[in-house]
């Protein structure tokens, strides 16, 4: 069952990396395998800057737990990470088309930027921030996608996202959202954010 399993996933692996012998997707990949992620810092630090601006502090908490998701998102994938060990494809595929990124050689198994970008995706929708939801989703699926064209993750790293960022998020806004170290630990961030004028 496994190396069925693993089959399926190399073979989809070469077949999405052979995408990589046209330029102009070689190069699309080049800048999207990693750009949209920077989108999430900045749209909670703009966020939060505007809401400032506007007095609107229940909707900054949403933030906040926007935030939570995605590092329990990262928590959950370290921790499987620790459990389960997949090298990279270019460490374990010899015959590559092309290696279109240098990575680090760490766990490939999930893909943090599947988890990160996803957990965001769902807690935006949760915090209804749909507008920004239904933007951003295309790019996310463009990056992790483009991760695997460029060898940096397996298929098989992207698709276990699914389970870890429902799971992320439906953790954080059904359960750690009703927590009292949570409110507290909320009320001391803003208050720590109102001394500074943020």
């Amino acid at each position: 069952m496994f190396q069925e399993i693993m089959k399926i996933n190399e073979n989809l692996l070469l077949s999405l990396n052979s995408l990589s012998k046209n330029d102009i997707i070689a190069n699309l990949v080049w800048i999207f395998a990693d750009a949209p992620i920077f989108f999430i810092p900045i749209f909670l630090i703009i966020t939060w800057i505007i809401l400032s601006y506007k007095k609107e502090l229940e909707k900054k908490k949403d933030l906040l737990f926007i935030l939570y998701s995605c590092i329990l998102g990262i928590v959950i994938a370290l921790l499987i990470q620790k459990l389960i060990h997949f090298d990279r494809p270019e460490n374990y595929i010899k015959n590559t088309w092309k290696l279109l990124l240098k990575h680090i050689p760490d766990a490939s198994f999930p893909s943090d930027h599947a988890t990160v970008s996803f957990a965001f995706l769902t807690s935006l929708y949760l915090s209804n921030y749909k507008k920004v939801f239904y933007i951003f989703l295309p790019f996310a699926f463009i990056m992790v996608i483009s991760r695997v064209i460029a060898w940096v993750h397996w298929p098989l790293d992207i698709i276990v996202w699914i389970l870890i960022w429902v799971l992320s998020s439906f953790i954080t806004f059904k359960f750690i959202k009703k927590l009292e170290i949570i409110k507290k630990l909320n009320t001391m961030i803003m208050k720590l954010a109102s001394f500074v004028k943020l």
